[in-house]
C-alpha cells in the first residue's frame, strides 16, 4: 500500500507560490536604489528643505518634472536641465558627481540646512541648523576648486543680476567667493548665483538654497526668480530631471544586490548559484515521503503464477515442464468425465478420443500426445502446445465455443 504524501498537492502549490513571491519581493527591495528620506533635500520632499514646489511650478508651466534615481543624463532629452539639488558627497559619489557634470546643462544647488525629521509629523522637519561650510565648499569644488562658501547678511542690492528679478533670501545669506565663476546675481565680490562654461556646457551654482527650496518660495519674488532661473537653462523641450541618487540625507545603505554582480563577490555568487541548481535538481524528485519499493514477490493469484512462472524460466527444461502439464490435464480430465479407472495410457487416450469426438470437442487429442512426445526446446512451440492442451480441456469439460 501507497504511503501518503506529506503535504497535500494544493498546500504545496500554495507554499511554493507564497515561497516564490517572497523571493521576489526582497529581491526587489534589495535592488531598487538606495531609500530616500521624505523629509530631505529632494524633488519629492514637501519639508521645508525639499524641492516638490519647485517642480509642481515648473509642471504648470508646462515643464516637465523627472525624479531620477538611476541613469539621470540619459533621459534629459532635447535641450532638458539636470539638478543636482544640494548633494552630500563622499569619497565613493563625488566622482559619479563629476561625471553628472558633463550634461551640457546643470543646475548646482550648495547645501545649506541639516533638518531633523519631525517625529509627529511624516515627511516634515522638526528643526533646520545649518551646516558646517566645508559641506557646500566640498560641493562647490566640483565647479571650481578654487572658489570658498561666506555667509553674511543678506544683500540690500545687486550690483549684477542678469536674470531681471531681485529675490529675498533671510540671514544668513551664502555666498560664493571665486575668479573663475562667471557671477550671474552678485553684490560686490559676493556670488548668488554664478556659472561656468565647460566646452560648451553651462554649469550655473546657486549658493543659497532658499531661492528654491520650498521654504523661500513661500515668496512669490522668489518663485519666480527659480522659474526664470531655470528657464534660462533650459533650451528645447527635455525635462528638468532633479537626481535623487545624491540628493541629502539619502540612502542608509549601498544597494546590495550592486556589489554581488562585482569582482570579487561575483567569482563566489557564480558557483553559488551553480551549487543551488544542483541542490535543487537533486532534491526536487525527493520531496515529500519516499516512494514505497515494490513487493519481492506479488501477492495473490496472477501473482503467484507468475512467481511460479519466472521460477520455472529460471530452472529451465521447459519441453520436461509442459509434458507434465499435458500429463495432469489429462488426469484431471479423466477424473471429471470418470473414466474407468482401469484404462491406462493408450486406452484411456483412446477413450478420451471418443468423448471429445462425441462432444465435439475441436482440438485434436491425439495431435496433442504426440507433440507432448516429442516436443524440444522450441519455446514457441512448446507455448502453442500449452494452449492446446488447457483449450482442449475446456472444450471437453464445458463443450465446445
Amino acid at each position: 500500500m501507497a504511503s501518503e504524501p506529506l503535504f497535500a498537492r494544493r498546500t504545496l502549490v500554495i507554499w511554493t507560490a507564497a515561497a516564490v513571491v517572497a523571493f521576489g519581493i526582497s529581491l526587489f527591495f534589495l535592488g531598487r536604489p538606495d531609500a530616500i528620506d521624505p523629509a530631505g533635500h529632494t524633488v519629492e520632499s514637501r519639508s521645508a528643505l525639499g524641492y516638490a514646489g519647485i517642480a509642481d511650478i515648473l509642471g504648470q508651466f508646462g515643464a516637465p518634472v523627472i525624479a531620477s534615481h538611476s541613469r539621470s543624463r540619459d533621459r534629459l532629452g532635447d535641450g532638458g536641465v539636470l539638478v543636482l539639488a544640494e548633494p552630500r558627497l563622499g569619497p565613493q559619489t563625488f566622482d559619479r558627481a563629476r561625471k553628472l557634470l558633463g550634461a551640457d546643462a546643470v543646475l548646482l544647488i550648495l547645501p545649506k540646512w541639516d533638518g531633523v525629521p519631525s517625529t509627529s509629523h511624516p515627511g516634515w522637519i522638526q528643526e533646520a541648523d545649518i551646516t558646517n561650510p566645508y559641506v557646500p565648499e566640498f560641493v562647490l569644488s566640483l565647479a571650481a576648486s578654487d572658489a570658498t562658501v561666506v555667509r553674511g547678511p543678506p544683500a540690500t542690492s545687486w550690483d549684477r543680476n542678469t536674470v531681471g528679478i531681485s529675490p529675498e533670501i533671510s540671514a544668513p545669506m551664502q555666498f560664493i567667493r571665486s575668479d573663475k565663476i562667471k557671477p550671474l546675481v552678485a553684490s560686490g565680490d559676493h556670488i548668488l548665483v554664478g556659472e561656468v562654461e565647460r566646452r560648451g556646457r553651462r554649469i550655473v551654482v546657486v549658493a543659497d538654497p532658499d531661492l528654491l527650496a520650498n521654504a523661500g518660495l513661500a515668496k512669490p519674488v522668489n518663485a519666480a526668480f527659480a522659474l526664470a532661473l531655470i528657464g534660462r537653462l533650459r533650451t528645447g523641450s527635455g525635462p528638468v530631471v532633479f537626481d535623487e541618487a545624491l540628493a541629502a540625507n539619502g540612502g542608509s545603505g549601498p544597494n546590495i544586490l550592486k556589489y554581488l554582480f562585482r569582482f570579487p563577490l561575483l567569482a563566489a555568487l557564480v558557483p553559488g548559484l551553480v551549487a543551488l541548481v544542483l541542490l535543487l535538481w537533486s532534491a526536487i524528485p525527493r520531496f515529500g515521503a519516499a516512494e514505497p519499493q515494490p513487493p519481492a514477490l506479488e501477492s495473490g493469484k496472477r501473482g503467484l503464477i507468475r512467481n511460479v512462472g519466472s521460477l520455472m524460466i529460471f530452472a529451465g527444461n521447459r519441453a520436461l515442464i509442459v509434458r507434465r502439464l499435458v500429463d495432469a490435464t489429462v488426469h484431471d480430465v479423466a477424473t471429471r468425465l470418470h473414466a474407468p479407472s482401469q484404462l491406462k495410457d493408450r486406452d484411456l487416450a483412446a477413450w478420451l478420443g471418443r468423448v471429445g469426438a462425441a462432444r465435439g470437442v475441436g482440438v485434436d487429442f491425439a495431435d496433442i500426445a504426440l507433440r507432448a512426445e516429442a516436443s524440444g526446446a522450441d519455446r514457441a512451440a512448446l507455448v502453442v502446445l500449452a494452449l492446446d492442451i488447457n483449450r482442449w480441456k475446456q472444450e471437453m469439460i464445458d463443450g465446445p465455443r
